[in-house]
């Protein structure tokens, strides 16, 4: 499978939990991403499957059980955020 790093823009937006001088907040992950003919993943290990590729393949994120259990209904599998399914 052919991969490409993306350029100097191309950084994980992946929503992480930090803490600053104000308590809890988000922040961006900001690793660098590498492309692939079905998604794409950072330095840092977080992924993304295109939605075209995960159709092909009968799966599709979901937020949580209730999500999935819909999507199930309909023939497609739900998968966590991080690859698992529920």
């Amino acid at each position: 499978m052919a991969e490409a790093s993306g350029g100097e823009d191309d950084r994980c937006g992946w929503l992480l939990e930090a803490h600053d001088e104000d308590g809890p907040t988000t922040r961006e992950c900001g690793a660098a991403l590498h492309f692939t003919e079905t998604g794409y993943h950072c330095d840092r290990g977080h992924s993304h499957t295109y939605t075209e590729v995960r159709h092909a393949q009968g799966w599709d994120y979901a937020h949580d059980e209730i999500e999935a259990s819909r999507l199930g209904q309909a023939g497609v599998i739900g998968v966590r955020m991080d690859g698992h399914p529920f």
